[in-house]
């Protein structure tokens, strides 16, 4: 405040010198801001939709982490059409991903036309990487390409459709007209036994035309609805079968059974027959028959063959024998009846 005093001011001076200072500060951060916005504004949007690209060279056979010049035209052609940014982000991110004898070829061909374009260096590169026939050449191939015995109508159709896209980049038609050329390929080259094919040979002549995306999410719902119905039927002959062999197993056992239960019947009556009883007449019809047999072979001249065992006469039989025993006449007899070969045996 001494200071002030002596320089002959006071508080409300240094205010009014203060507030036309803290004015021009707000104005400048205000023009800072505008200019930070005008920026963001102006700023490109391909650098904000940037996706880099893949790597291609071009050197045969393919190097790792590469692919194949059909695959890697088909994505960059597709990235390209999307991006929306000016034509020089593109050719600048197009010389970025490539290598070798690629960038040489788009060198070439800056050299030789400053303004050329990023399309025109995808044409360069497809005359010297792409497949060599021209539109015309490639139609042929698509009017000729079948479906495969056990291949899915739906793979049939997304390889028709890469057939489709080569005869559009080489400029053999529009695309207008992919959707007519696809459904009537499809028509002509699905098998005849395929019942999705069967369905749209039915009724393509009754719409429009569906476009890709469409057609293939159709397809695929009806492979996956026949594919599970096939499934169920599979389960239900698979269960049908068991159940038809387990009736046949039962029945076997069954029959078995009753043949063990006759077997043990029969068996049970044999038995019973084998251990039946002897009755008391039965010794006296045995005696009958032996005695009978004797006299019957006595009476037929074969007495004078026999010879009794214990008392070593002729005629009868050691059963019938009333004399004494005379072992030493018996064993006379057994020797002579030896040498002479006509041992009757033990009786």
């Amino acid at each position: 405040m001494s200071f002030l005093k002596q320089e002959g001011k006071s508080l409300a001076d240094i205010q009014d010198v203060a507030s036309p200072a803290l004015t021009l500060n707000t104005e400048l951060v205000s023009a800072i801001n505008s200019l930070v916005q005008k920026c963001q504004t102006a700023s490109p949007v391909e650098a904000q939709n940037y996706r880099k690209l893949r790597t291609f060279s071009g050197l045969t056979p393919t190097p790792n982490g590469e692919e194949d010049y059909e695959v890697w035209a088909e994505h960059t052609t597709h990235i390209l059409e999307e991006w929306q940014c000016s034509d020089n982000v593109k050719k600048q991110r197009l010389v970025e991903c490539l290598r070798g004898p690629a960038a040489d070829i788009v060198r070439f061909v800056k050299v030789e036309n400053p303004s050329a374009t990023s399309c025109d260096y995808l044409k360069a590169l497809d005359t010297a990487f792409g497949p060599t026939e021209n539109a015309s050449d490639l139609m042929v191939k698509f009017r000729n390409t079948f479906q495969e015995k056990g291949e899915k109508l739906s793979v049939y159709i997304i390889k028709l459709d890469k057939l489709l896209h080569s005869v559009l980049r080489k400029g053999g038609l529009k695309s207008s007209e992919l959707n007519r050329l696809r459904i009537e390929q499809i028509i002509r080259g699905a098998l005849p036994d395929d019942m999705v094919a069967l369905r749209l040979r039915m009724t393509h002549k009754f719409c429009e035309p569906p476009p890709f995306t469409e057609l293939l999410k159709e397809v695929r719902e009806e492979e996956n609805m026949i594919h599970n119905r096939s499934t169920v039927q599979a389960t239900v002959t698979v269960s049908s079968v068991a159940s038809d062999k387990t009736d046949s197993a039962d029945c076997e056992v069954e029959l078995l059974k009753k043949e063990i239960r006759g077997l043990r019947s029969e068996m049970a009556r044999l038995l019973s027959a084998a251990v039946a009883p002897v009755t008391s007449d039965t010794p006296k019809m045995h005696s009958l028959a032996v005695t009978t047999g004797r006299s019957a072979l006595s009476k037929a001249g074969g007495g004078e063959n026999i010879f009794c065992y214990k008392c070593g006469e002729n005629g009868h039989f050691k059963q019938d024998c009333a004399n004494e025993k005379n072992l030493r006449k018996v064993n006379r007899l057994i020797k002579m009846r030896r040498v002479m070969g006509n041992y009757p045996g033990a009786q």
